[in-house]
């Protein structure tokens, strides 16, 4: 790795379809190299054959031989770079018809970086040249932010959830105690126009009592007066004569009433307590509730 050609050596040895080190490497008739198990997957389930790289098609399926020659260099690559950590795993990846869209059709290698300015893939040459003051970075970390940002944003909408519930839960208390109140104030409403109903059947029981004790005092006048006219009897005369210069007690009964209508005033007084109770207790829960 220490030198300078380690670098450009190893993206010759690199297989342009796992974007690995070559392991038992094969070369086309084209003259590309494969792992043998990505070009042999390559061609699986398929009647046309086919470069991954240059798309040169073949008139039959090649006859695949490891190339011992490619394959002693590689080995002694990873030998002299004391196999580094990036070329100990061998990673397959799924064929794909556009093998171009992942390889750079400037140098012909793999699309591994990300170019932050420009928004686009680039691979390692192009970071030595016109991307070089550009802000690159590996697309397996581009990768890592945008899983990390998943996660974030499925956190929040979790949050959110977990408030929400909790602030209707509140709400629902809030609101249930608000209706309390009306019904606690429908109440207290009732209640008062039947103790007015109470009253005003009380005022007219006294007054029909009090009629009744006056029609039975004039009729025993009206009786007296009969028995009078119609008496000789001179000393019975006088003495009813004497007892009838009494009045009775009697009062004028023309502007006396029980009113038929529920007192409006009281009631008015009553409904203009309950709105301000109702509103001061809605704003109250309003402002509990941040709403």
């Amino acid at each position: 790795m220490a030198s300078s050609s380690g670098p450009s050596l190893n993206e010759e040895l690199q297989c342009s379809i796992c974007l690995e080190v070559l392991t038992d490497p094969v070369t086309t008739s084209c003259g590309h190299n494969f792992c043998r198990t990505c070009l042999t997957k390559c061609w699986t389930d398929t009647q046309t054959f086919f470069c991954p790289l240059c798309k040169e098609n073949f008139s039959k399926r090649p006859d695949l031989k490891i190339n011992t020659t490619l394959r002693e260099v590689v080995q002694h690559f990873k030998e002299k770079l004391n196999l580094v950590p990036r070329l100990k795993k061998h990673k397959l990846i799924n064929p794909v018809e556009n093998l171009e869209d992942y390889i750079c059709q400037k140098h012909e290698r793999p699309l591994e970086l990300f170019c932050r300015d420009d928004q686009t893939c680039v691979c390692l040459p192009c970071t030595e040249g016109e991307h070089r003051t550009h802000n690159t970075v590996p697309i397996e970390e581009m990768i890592q932010d945008r899983m990390k940002k998943i996660q974030e944003i499925q956190h929040s909408v979790e949050l959110r959830k977990r408030n929400t519930e909790e602030e209707s839960s509140t709400s629902v208390d809030h609101f249930t105690d608000l209706i309390c109140s009306i019904e606690r104030c429908q109440s207290d409403l009732l209640k008062m126009m039947e103790e007015q109903q109470k009253a005003a059947e009380k005022q007219a029981e006294d007054l029909i009592k009090e009629l009744h004790q006056e029609i039975t005092a004039l009729k025993r006048r009206n009786t007296e007066l009969e028995q009078l006219s119609h008496t000789e009897d001179h000393l019975h005369l006088i003495q009813m004569s004497s007892s009838l210069n009494t009045r009775p007690h009697t009062k004028n009964w023309t502007e006396i009433r029980i009113d038929s209508d529920v007192n409006v005033n009281s009631l008015k007084r009553a409904l203009t307590e309950l709105k301000k109770t109702l509103h001061g207790n809605l704003n109250e829960k309003l402002i509990q509730t941040g709403m």
